[in-house]
């Protein structure tokens, strides 16, 4: 099978795993089956994804002035439905009705919002069902550093469990760890940067 959307290449797993680059079966398959996994999982635990996805997204604006968008790599577009008709037809003038929020500390971070300027001549449509039709490419135009390297530490800690698949390893030591059901601890570590937060329940 292929890696669809993997955070790391099958080569760089296999020579973290100390495999060479020459292909084998059936490692080649189960690497990429780990690698695309992984990568779900880690976007799971941050509750974005870091590749590149291109298309068109439909909100509902709850302000006038302000709409997270969730992260875009780039925006060709964004067209409201200011009559509330249910199609967005009218496009909103980049940097004059709009401009994007992004972390601007960090760079290479995706824009997260629709920010409508003081200046413009036009506001989010309140309420408007699906109101707000955003078009680019969404997630990130590259992987971060941090999030590759903790994707390649978990695909080599995933692919191990091949040889202990009761949870169960043994330690220098002689002695007998279990291992977690949850991401690496380091893996935590690099990721959590780039985590979401998340309303509780």
């Amino acid at each position: 099978m292929a890696i669809v959307n993997g955070y790391v290449t099958r080569n760089q797993v296999k020579q973290a795993l100390g495999l060479g680059t020459a292909a084998l079966t059936p490692d080649d398959d189960e690497i990429d089956q780990v690698v695309t996994s992984v990568s779900r999982a880690i976007d799971d635990f941050t509750g974005r994804f870091f590749y590149s996805l291109a298309g068109t997204v439909t909100f509902t604006a709850n302000d006038y002035l302000y709409l997270p968008i969730g992260d875009w790599s780039a925006v060709t577009s964004i067209v409201i439905d200011q009559n509330n008709t249910g199609t967005p037809s009218l496009t909103l003038a980049a940097n004059t009705d709009y401009r994007l929020a992004t972390n601007k500390t960090v760079p290479g971070w995706p824009y997260t919002a629709i920010q409508i300027t003081s200046f413009g001549s036009n506001a989010l449509p309140l309420g408007v069902t699906e109101g707000v039709a955003v078009a680019g490419t969404r997630g990130w135009s590259a992987i971060p550093d941090p999030i590759a390297s903790a994707t390649l530490i978990q695909c080599a800690r995933t692919h191990g469990r091949r040889n202990t698949p009761f949870g169960i390893a043994g330690s220098p030591e002689g002695q007998i760890i279990r291992l977690l059901n949850r991401l690496d601890p380091d893996v935590e570590l690099m990721i959590t940067p780039y985590r979401v937060p998340r309303e509780a329940v």
